[in-house]
């Protein structure tokens, strides 16, 4: 657990009952409504809507003359929305807040006004021709006031949403900052679209809390309000809670009942003995065990309480985030991104895979989709390449030319001098040049000589380095006599013109950029990506794992001119991997040390707490190609069939794109839905996702499946020198660890007789 803070809150999508799985998720609004909920629940926000109208002139609320919230406290048919009027303002004597609404959807800090002139230009609320900003200014310290009373419940602070609701007005729909204004007739329709976040414990707990910290203010209560009844569909009876624990405040047995008609504080003897029924460890892992019934891609967007503090957390200039593999480094990174969106800050969210950006797009878009559109989501080249288009570059960008020049110069200058005599392969040179040198932005052979290769174990002598330099500068003539940029060029071309900007008095392009995988990138993309944002305080967030680095070669922060030193966050436990999951996963690195953009050598087996244990692997020793194909299209079948299994939240990986395509015809043929994570955007697709070990970077499924699984790595080729063979051991170990680890709650591993052991000696 960080060390920075106590534990805190879990953002959730969709856990309305935690005794049975739910049956809908994902569907109507893709958030875990069925059509008949979300329809009862728009008919009642459009009644509380009426009520709260009707009754605006019956109460006042300060100087300024206008028409105030009306105070109601809805039940409804699950007691899962609670309306809590005229609550004190934490931190005052006697302001208040007009409503707080509560439930299932989340919390929200309501205002309603009575304004028929209200209109928004260039950004800016006016009332007439009035500037309206203040009220803003106030609905905003309110929301931020709820968010502190919330710490304690586990509830982060971007699911406390504000929102200012016009009376009798429809079709108005404004982000003013973190505040949503909304006419009355919209309201329903934009509750509904958010779907079920918070278990019904959670509700309660907040509740509670906001029954503490936000008391009802001191004052007669107003006459009882007569509300059009809910109509209460049959529901089958609730089931026991787990571990035969009573029903915490209507969840449970008490589902179904009207809530009451007041809010009243319990006696201290029911607290006490609430806090026996339902311990906050248990409520965790209720919250945990109900994120894991959900379709992967809810999964993926789940927060532990324990790490919601991260979101929040004001650094002073660049950050890091770091640990082991399932220790929800990217959610917390998402929620990270979601939080500043909220505050109306120019977001990057960036990674080094071109496909994971449409991903986490649509994770964003469950999460908050009244934010997504405020944040950009794009791997760093295309980053880099915007960064061009703007500062007039004309030569194109071209790697299959650039590849073509390299081998070039090898034919010319490397494949005659001492490199040919190491025993290593050629693409080990092709690296050394793109991504040892040019990741580096590297410009003279004195620099290389004296460069700590970071993440290259095959050791080189000075004899090697020049003749490495030869062939690098061979290659740089080649490429430029085409006039062609390769993937050093874009990234080293984009930092310098950002720089420029920058060093001019420019505006900075975003106010927070977060990096996602950072250890896969180049120091000159991470120097970039520092470049856009500088060291404003909270604007860079590095996230990442160097035992999860899948690509040759590597960088330290010093290198890149970045220092975290006080600003990094180090998580330990894992949240996403079942206990015999992870020690089979570590059983494959467990051996091998690595660097984690510090040039400190860690050991591979550490010290990782598991929160989920059991979890099964099943390693299925087979004949030949066509017995695996049979056995693992009847495992996944199976998982189907007698686990009721989603096939979406299942994978098949592979080491290579070959062996990705073969699989995806295998599932094909055999009439399981199957998609390339090529063509998967994390939008809740029911097929079985197949790919590569790289291509599955960042993503969780529930059940993975890995073909000739002790087939990687390959063996040891005869030209293979000792050290060329030990580093390409540590990297494709490395491969195989983040793709075992992906897997949640079980792992199939194909075992097959290697086809050339059978080879005459």
């Amino acid at each position: 657990m960080p060390a920075n803070g106590s534990p805190t809150a879990t953002p959730r999508d969709a856990t309305p009952d935690l005794s049975r799985p739910p049956s809908a998720l994902g569907r109507a609004v893709q958030l875990g409504l069925d059509i008949d909920g979300v329809q009862r629940q728009i008919t009642h926000y459009e009644q509380v809507l009426s009520v709260l109208r009707r009754q605006q002139e019956n109460w006042a609320a300060g100087a300024r003359g206008e028409q105030d919230v009306v105070q109601v406290l809805v039940g409804m048919d699950d007691a899962r929305w609670h309306v809590l009027p005229d609550r004190r303002w934490p931190g005052t004597r006697r302001a208040n807040i007009d409503v707080i609404l509560v439930g299932h959807g989340g919390v929200f800090v309501i205002d309603v006004k009575n304004w028929r002139e209200a209109t928004v230009e260039d950004g800016r609320l006016l009332r007439g021709d009035a500037d309206a900003s203040d009220h803003l200014v106030k609905l905003t310290d309110q929301t931020v006031a709820v968010e502190d009373v919330l710490i304690a419940a586990g509830l982060p602070p971007t699911e406390v949403v504000a929102m200012l609701v016009l009376a009798g007005r429809r079709n108005i729909r404004h982000q003013l900052g973190r505040i949503v204004l909304l006419g009355e007739q919209d309201l329903a329709r934009d509750l509904a679209r958010r779907g079920a976040r918070l278990s019904p414990e959670l509700v309660e707990r907040v509740k509670e809390e906001l029954d503490q910290g936000c008391p009802p203010m001191p004052r007669d209560d107003p006459p009882p309000l007569s509300l059009p009844a809910t109509p209460t569909p049959a529901r089958p009876a609730a089931s026991t809670p787990r571990r035969g624990r009573r029903p915490v405040n209507g969840a449970g047995a008490g589902a179904g009942r009207p809530a009451a008609s007041a809010p009243r504080p319990l006696p201290a003897a029911t607290q006490a003995e609430q806090e026996e029924l339902f311990s906050r460890d248990e409520l965790w892992q209720e919250l945990l065990d109900a994120a894991g019934r959900e379709p992967i891609e809810g999964w993926m967007t789940w927060l532990h309480p324990t790490q919601a503090r991260l979101t929040s957390r004001t650094y002073s200039g660049p950050a890091r985030i770091r640990g082991a593999a399932g220790t929800g480094k990217t959610v917390v990174a998402l929620h990270r991104a979601k939080y500043l969106a909220a505050r109306g800050e120019r977001v990057l969210f960036t990674t080094l895979v071109k496909s994971l950006g449409p991903v986490y797009r649509a994770l964003m878009a469950r999460m908050a989709p009244e934010h997504v559109d405020r944040i950009e989501f794009m791997n760093v080249h295309t980053v880099a390449k915007r960064c061009l288009e703007e500062s007039g570059e004309t030569r194109p960008y071209d790697e299959k030319a650039a590849g073509t020049c390299f081998w070039r110069a090898w034919a010319q200058v490397g494949q005659h001098s001492e490199l040919a005599r190491l025993g290593l392969p050629l693409d080990y040179w092709k690296e050394e040049v793109f991504v040892v040198i040019k990741s580096r932005g590297l410009t003279d052979a004195e620099q290389y000589a004296r460069l700590s290769r970071v993440g290259r174990s095959t050791p080189l002598q000075p004899v090697h380095r020049r003749a490495v330099w030869a062939l690098f500068e061979r290659y740089e003539k080649l490429r430029e006599e085409r006039r062609v940029l390769d993937g050093g060029d874009l990234l080293r071309l984009a930092r310098d013109h950002v720089r420029a900007q920058s060093d001019a008095g420019g505006r900075r392009r975003y106010d927070a950029v977060i990096v996602d995988e950072v250890q896969d990138l180049g120091c000159v993309a991470v120097q970039l990506l520092h470049a856009c944002v500088g060291d404003r305080p909270g604007g860079l967030l590095l996230v990442g794992d160097g035992q999860q680095t899948i690509y040759p070669g590597g960088f330290t922060l010093a290198e890149a001119g970045i220092s975290v030193v006080g600003r990094s966050t180090v998580l330990t436990r894992n949240y996403r991997n079942r206990e015999n999951i992870v020690r089979y996963a570590q059983a494959v690195v467990g051996d091998d040390s690595f660097d984690d953009l510090d040039g400190v050598q860690e050991r591979g087996r550490r010290e990782v707490e598991v929160v989920q244990h059991g979890g099964e692997v099943h390693e299925a020793a087979v004949a030949d190609r066509a017995a695996q194909e049979a056995a693992l299209c009847a495992h996944l079948t199976r998982l189907h069939t007698e686990r009721d299994a989603r096939f979406g939240d299942m994978a098949v990986l592979a080491p290579t794109n070959a062996e990705a395509a073969t699989w995806l015809r295998v599932l094909l043929r055999n009439r399981i839905p199957a998609v390339s994570l090529e063509c998967y955007e994390g939008g809740g697709n029911p097929s079985v996702k197949v790919g590569t070990y790289h291509r599955s970077k960042s993503l969780d499924f529930t059940h993975v499946a890995l073909p000739d699984r002790n087939l990687f790595p390959p063996p040891r080729q005869p030209s293979e020198s000792d050290d060329g063979y030990r580093e390409r051991l540590r990297l494709e170990r490395r491969q195989l660890f983040v793709a075992i680890t992906r897997a949640r709650d079980t792992l199939w591993a194909g075992v097959r007789p290697n086809p050339n052991d059978a080879r005459p000696a």
